[in-house]
């Protein structure tokens, strides 16, 4: 029997990458997914690989600064598959932009995604939970520069501080009703979201240097704590982010 047999899951962010794997080893260890992305076309494609795989999911866009939207998905998936037991929220965007060229713009478009969806995702998946019982689990994906700061990513790094923080409110809040929130602060890894920063060889040695276990991440590499965070194998715990960093923030 699988970890989440007989789950269901809304796994956002699901097109590819970090959400796509976790998707994948979500139906591969049980669960009935609903694949949502902003690419409904990658959405598919990623249930289609866990139907081929023998298991249950469907799929469908979805913006999540659209809270109308939002609400529309956690129906949805409702009316699929009857319930929903797990939010797995790993939807971003980031830029690359010195502070002092940083437009309003930018700023809004990157916390409306990063940090407002994580909020709309999690409270219409927590109204479900709520109302049907039995508890859940929400993991939300935010990343290693949560802690720390890095060159030209202002936005970026005050966004995924802020879904640390709101995942230890949600985790808070949320506790009286059985549902867990943690969080998964990923290290450099190698997704669409990232490529463009490992362009050569080089660049991609440069930031492996930095990585005690000598080298990039892969989307593959978040699908255990993903399954631990869904699972009963992490009953007792709520309001934590698992760094799945290769020792880069050790150092």
């Amino acid at each position: 029997m699988g970890r989440v047999e007989g789950k269901v899951a809304l796994a956002v962010g699901a097109g590819g990458g970090i959400g796509g794997a976790g998707a994948e080893g979500l139906g591969r260890e049980g669960a009935a997914v609903m694949c949502a992305d902003v690419d409904g076309a990658a959405a598919e494609a990623t249930a289609a690989r866990i139907r081929a795989a023998g298991g249950k999911a469907a799929a469908m866009p979805l913006d999540i600064r659209d809270r109308a939207a939002v609400d529309a998905a956690v129906a949805a998936t409702v009316a699929t598959f009857g319930r929903l037991d797990i939010l797995f929220e790993s939807a971003g965007i980031a830029h690359r932009t010195h502070f002092l060229d940083l437009d309003a713009d930018t700023w809004q478009r990157i916390l409306a995604v990063n940090l407002t969806g994580m909020f709309h995702l999690g409270q219409a998946a927590a109204r479900q939970m709520v109302k049907q019982g039995g508890g859940g689990t929400i993991i939300n994906v935010t990343s290693q520069l949560a802690e720390v700061a890095r060159p030209d990513r202002a936005a970026y790094v005050a966004s995924k501080g802020g879904t640390r923080s709101l995942t230890q409110a949600m985790a808070v809040d949320l506790a009286a009703h059985n549902i867990r929130v943690n969080a998964i602060a990923p290290g450099p890894a190698l997704t669409g979201l990232t490529r463009a920063s490992y362009p050569d060889d080089a660049a991609r040695r440069a930031t492996e240097v930095l990585i005690p276990l000598g080298r990039i991440g892969m989307p593959e590499d978040l699908v255990g704590a993903v399954l631990f965070l869904a699972s009963d194998d992490s009953l007792w715990c709520t309001g934590s982010t698992v760094t799945v960093d290769g020792g880069y923030n050790a150092i």
